[in-house]
């Protein structure tokens, strides 16, 4: 699973219903950028390399946050919280800072966006039969699960 799937699953899976349902809430990738990397993982069974990391800023927006009702607080705090559990286990989560936006719509509601930078592994396995050439030897694409996401997660590669 994608870190912004993880990142949306986990908001959705704590926060009320009616605070994400319908039109009102978005998850999406924007700032995407790719750094080539190419280092070896694993020799065997197969080869595999770390091709490049794909960096993006993993966006949450709430169109008519009920600012009223909930603390926006309740969305920073989630967000920082996630992140937190992650950088137990991964350096690439330290000094991560999200950057807020939020602007009052009416005297119910606001708009509100938190967007996320995070990176995901762009790896290669070494296969006969594999569709990328790279140093004389074929390679396939390695698991990868950022281009794979639920239908709330959208992609802005502008």
């Amino acid at each position: 699973m994608s870190l912004i799937t993880e990142l949306t699953e986990f908001l959705k899976t704590n926060l009320p219903p009616a605070v994400y349902r319908g039109q009102k809430f978005s998850s999406f990738m924007d700032n995407l950028e790719i750094d080539r990397v190419f280092k070896l993982i694993t020799k065997q069974p197969a080869e595999q390399l770390l091709c490049a990391k794909l960096k993006y800023d993993a966006v949450i927006t709430f169109d008519e946050f009920p600012y009223r009702i909930y603390d926006p607080c309740l969305i920073f705090a989630l967000v920082m919280c996630w992140l937190e559990s992650k950088n137990r286990d991964d350096a690439q989560f330290d000094n991560v800072n999200p950057d807020i936006d939020v602007s009052e719509n009416d005297e119910q509601t606001a708009y509100l966006m938190i967007a996320v930078p995070l990176s995901e592994d762009i790896t290669l396995i070494e296969d006969e039969s594999g569709s990328i050439p790279y140093k004389g030897k074929r390679y396939k694409l390695g698991l990868t699960s950022v281009w794979v996401h639920p239908e709330q997660v959208n992609i802005n590669a502008n």
